[in-house]
């Protein structure tokens, strides 16, 4: 089933690091109304997604308004269990690479976000946003809540674990294995790579 996996690319947004619960809090804090997330990232596009409250205050997008408060994101807590798998992996002897996609004004944040938390990658490879990651990385299996990005990997011969916290897309699709949780992460990397424990 594929080659050996030696190399192992983790994204960061709603993998490890809490962006979409980050969000919502922050605009909460902001407007004083909970702001409906589920599905995650990639239900809604942060670029379409608004509200009354945003339109009021002048903004097109959550998105939009997202970018006036870049900083945000450096500050959002990482999700649970994802500092600790990510060690886990490279004590296993993994090579632990993070993919993100970014847009130029928030790649910044990476490194504050990074630096905080300090996770044990061992490589950092930031995306442009709309740019595949299959072409920025050699790695044989990557970890995405980013279905497609997964679909991608497993297309082009490669392992992926779809990072599924929401539970909202169904099942996954032939070749790509799921995890609602880091736990879940540990367990699939045992069965792909033929660990017991």
């Amino acid at each position: 089933m594929g080659r050996q996996v030696k190399h192992v690319a983790v994204d960061l947004d709603d993998v490890t690091v809490d962006f979409m619960p980050g969000v919502a809090h922050s605009y909460e804090l902001e407007f004083g109304e909970p702001l409906d997330i589920s599905g995650g990232t990639w239900s809604r596009p942060l670029t379409t997604l608004d509200t009354p409250a945003l339109k009021d205050a002048g903004y097109k997008s959550l998105w939009a308004w997202l970018r006036d408060r870049e900083w945000l994101w450096a500050l959002f807590p990482a999700v649970e269990g994802a500092i600790g798998g990510i060690a886990t992996l490279r004590a296993r002897g993994l090579y632990v690479e993070a993919v993100t996609s970014k847009p130029l004004w928030a790649e910044h944040n990476v490194w504050k976000w990074l630096g905080k938390w300090r996770p044990a990658f061992q490589r950092v490879t930031v995306v442009n946003t709309g740019q595949s990651k299959l072409d920025f990385t050699d790695a044989d299996l990557i970890i995405d809540d980013k279905l497609e990005t997964c679909i991608e990997f497993v297309e082009a011969g490669r392992q992926a674990i779809w990072f599924d916290r929401h539970d909202v897309q169904g099942p996954p699709p032939n070749g790509v294995w799921r995890a609602r949780d880091w736990r879940g992460v540990i367990t699939n990397v045992n069965h792909i790579t033929g660990r017991t424990g």
